[in-house]
């Protein structure tokens, strides 16, 4: 759909007959372009879209902006639930971020290192070397649980650039990670220190392929960030949410939450998408950015072809639980050890985060893969009450000095389904990035179809291509 003045002049007198019209007008509401999802993606493809003359509409199942964007005002200090750090590769979000005046600041200083409980004993790094229940051998049991993945690293990093993750000569990495690391040298007795934090059921159920591209892009970034003498990290003061409610404000159409697509009419002469709330759109094109386990659910007319098919309904996405809990006291000063933890309980790895209303200090509890808590049926607020009780029981310094303060379950949230889609053993060269293809007037956008980046920037990159390709069709 190239954008002309004529399109533009069209779309926009359409747009005002329609909501004049309202209800008594027949058919669906018309719009150039329709995006489903108002998270990063969703909101980086309207924005550019509108910049060409398009007329877009924005639609939203939840009540509130940003996807996994989610800082929570509602919390003591407005902890951040989703993402909550730019890194210096983020080159979209930082750039939108200046464009609406919404500052970035280094991310603040705190207390190094982590404490550690292992095989039932809580101990700190300095001890962990001469501890009888360190289970490695040799020059390894110098390296602490935190690190040792990064002793099986080869170096130079296998991949040259970012994007080679899709190129044929790096295929033969697609294989279980967990077999990746044994070939690399990792013994039987490190892979449970391993595991601690893998977000799938075993570190064999992701390709090492995927694995490595993120760690590629981690590397890539702490690179450029000693090269520009630049913070590795960067919050944004008032909470990441700022960021996408000045993306949903800069829009010419306000955002219509409460409005779950359910149906996506997919011909060769354009797509009409209908809401659970009995709401119809029509356009030329619709930009999808909801998470493949939300797309799942979605009734689609023509079904994706093949191999994307098989993508849309196979990718795993990761399983976790993130559990803030308000710092009343620094409990670290009572005890002396670092605030940051890292177990092999349910607990899993916490780390201190800024309040970014610059409300004293937050621990965000993360468990993820098969510790994930939201799996056991409870409430938030119960999940939260036992994260709180077992922390005490592991560390008696946090008892009085620490009180929930938020939770949220990517698992188990019908509209996410998980934290990020990652890649099983095979799908990497199985399924490349075939999600990122046109399919008729439908184009799949969201951090799972992302080329280059990761997290937040690899969202911002799909919404930018999905746009392109709309205006170029």
């Amino acid at each position: 759909m190239r954008i002309t003045r004529r399109r533009l002049l069209a779309g926009a007198t359409g747009g005002a007959a329609a909501h004049l019209l309202g209800a008594c007008a027949p058919g669906p509401e018309r719009a150039d372009v329709v995006v489903l999802g108002a998270g990063l993606s969703g909101l980086n493809a309207a924005r550019l879209l509108e910049s060409l003359g398009a007329n877009v509409i924005v639609l939203e199942a939840s009540g509130r902006i940003g996807g996994r964007v989610d800082t929570r005002y509602d919390a003591e200090g407005a902890p951040e639930l989703g993402a909550a750090d730019v890194g210096t590769l983020y080159a979209r979000v930082i750039d939108t971020a200046a464009e609406l005046n919404v500052a970035l600041e280094p991310w603040p200083d705190s207390p190094p290192g982590y404490w550690f409980h292992i095989g039932g004993e809580t101990f700190t790094a300095a001890q962990w070397p001469d501890l009888a229940g360190n289970p490695l051998q040799g020059d390894l049991r110098a390296i602490n649980p935190s690190a040792i993945s990064r002793a099986f690293m080869p170096r130079p990093h296998p991949l040259p650039a970012l994007g080679a993750w899709a190129e044929d000569d790096y295929q033969a990495l697609d294989m279980p990670y967990g077999e990746y690391l044994a070939s690399l040298g990792a013994p039987p007795e490190a892979m449970p220190l391993l595991q601690i934090g893998t977000q799938l059921d075993s570190l064999n159920a992701e390709s090492a392929l995927w694995k490595l591209r993120g760690i590629k892009f981690q590397m890539e970034s702490i690179a450029t960030a000693m090269a520009q003498k630049q913070p590795f990290r960067k919050y944004v003061p008032g909470g990441m949410s700022t960021l996408t409610d000045a993306m949903a404000a800069s829009l010419q159409a306000e955002v219509r939450l409460q409005h779950a697509v359910v149906a996506i009419d997919n011909r060769t002469d354009g797509v009409t998408v209908t809401c659970a709330n009995g709401t119809r759109f029509a356009a030329d094109f619709v930009i999808c950015t909801l998470p493949l386990p939300a797309l799942r659910k979605v009734a689609l007319s023509r079904p994706l072809p093949g191999v994307a098919a098989e993508a849309l309904n196979e990718i795993p996405y990761g399983r976790a639980t993130s559990v803030v809990l308000q710092i009343l006291e620094p409990y670290w000063e009572v005890d002396g050890m670092p605030p940051n933890f890292w177990t092999d309980t349910v607990l899993q790895r916490a780390f201190l985060n800024p309040s970014p209303t610059g409300e004293g200090q937050h621990l965000w509890v993360f468990n993820t893969g098969t510790a994930d808590l939201s799996g056991r049926g409870w409430t938030a607020a119960e999940i939260g009450e036992y994260v709180l009780q077992q922390l005490n029981e592991l560390r008696p310094s946090t008892v009085g000095r620490l009180a929930v303060g938020a939770v949220r379950s990517f698992t188990r949230d019908p509209l996410v389904g998980g934290t990020y889609a990652t890649r099983a053993p095979g799908q990497v060269q199985r399924f490349r990035n075939v999600l990122a293809e046109t399919f008729d007037r439908l184009l799949v956008a969201g951090e799972h179809t992302a080329l280059l980046n990761s997290g937040m920037e690899g969202a911002m990159e799909s919404g930018e291509r999905a746009a392109l390709a709309v205006s170029l069709a």
